[in-house]
């Protein structure tokens, strides 16, 4: 590899300690490897043999291994602008965060991450991304409320827009708490008129965040599926859904609502006029995803879930 690039949390406290680590690692192991560092990484520390992005995607189209530090929502950051500009890039996580799903690795591992990175011991995942296209039938303009990956993007309008996630795409009713009444069909098959607070399209890696709250179940991060959840539906007939990775899902809001809210993995909001169609598939590039052999996921799930958790045991040696 030529190029590393560092992607920090915003709240310096938490990756300071772990940056400099990384940095240092990095100074010893891969004295003839190019580093990069997002702005807020530099203000934090920026040894000479580092250089500095002027945004997180030419920081990425830049990058063969990016190392993400700090929580999941820093490597889904990561993922997005990786998707966007440079879909062969690697993405490393470094966890400081509370939960690490994809973060997974402790400060602690960082000297045996990167001894793995040097000897190309690290597993490769290559995960599933989700392409969302968004228009309104009217054809009025759609607004770019939020996007954390470019800001500049943000007030803008356009007739039709591309998302792209990793964990989920979510589609809520704007400026009220109404229900929404969304078409659901998968390819031309109509699966339901489904009235609920919203719906969202996940992926297996996914599976773990929004979905999981919404009563979705857990799916094995390599599985060649998609999830349908409905937020707080009204109806308890309605239950989650899987299909197959290469199926195309399409979610039409009926006339009902005067305006949807499209969510990106949380981070890339848009607003358009309703009748409004939202449509989700696979991407066409997956993330390449690495982590150390060390653990498998069903470990990661115990730990992080407290499954072999008994509080009936607390206090005992």
């Amino acid at each position: 590899m030529n190029n590393i690039g560092i992607i920090v949390h915003d709240n310096p406290a938490l990756v300071r300690e772990a940056l400099s680590r990384v940095l240092a690692k990095l100074s010893r192991s891969f004295s003839g490897t190019s580093v990069l560092l997002t702005k807020k990484a530099a203000l934090l520390e920026r040894p000479a043999f580092c250089a500095v992005a002027p945004s997180l995607i030419a920081l990425a189209k830049a990058s063969d291994v990016i190392v993400s530090i700090g929580g999941d929502g820093t490597m889904l950051l990561a993922a997005r602008a990786i998707a966007r500009a440079n879909p062969a890039a690697q993405l490393i996580g470094v966890n400081t965060g509370k939960l690490g799903f994809l973060s997974e690795h402790p400060p602690e591992e960082i000297d045996a991450l990167f001894d793995d990175l040097a000897t190309g011991s690290l597993v490769i995942e290559d995960r599933l991304m989700l392409n969302a296209r968004v228009r309104s039938e009217s054809g009025a303009p759609i607004l770019v409320k939020q996007d954390n990956l470019d800001q500049t993007r943000e007030s803008t309008t356009m007739t039709e827009i591309t998302l792209d996630a990793l964990n989920e795409v979510v589609i809520d009713n704007y400026g009220s708490t109404r229900m929404l009444s969304l078409e659901v069909f998968v390819g031309t098959a109509l699966v339901g008129v489904i009235r609920a607070d919203g719906m969202m399209v996940s992926t297996p890696t996914g599976s773990t965040g929004y979905a999981i709250s919404a009563g979705g179940p857990i799916v094995v991060p390599m599985s060649p599926v998609m999830l349908l959840t409905a937020i707080a539906p009204h109806s308890l007939n309605v239950r989650p859904i899987i299909v197959p990775q290469d199926a195309v899902v399409r979610l039409r809001s009926t006339e009902e609502t005067h305006q949807v809210l499209v969510v990106a993995d949380g981070q890339e909001q848009i607003v358009v006029e309703a009748p409004a169609e939202v449509t989700v598939s696979a991407a066409p590039n997956r993330l390449h995803l690495l982590r150390r052999k060390e653990r498998s996921y069903f470990d990661l799930l115990r730990t992080k879930l407290f499954w072999s958790a008994d509080r009936r045991d607390a206090g005992k040696r």
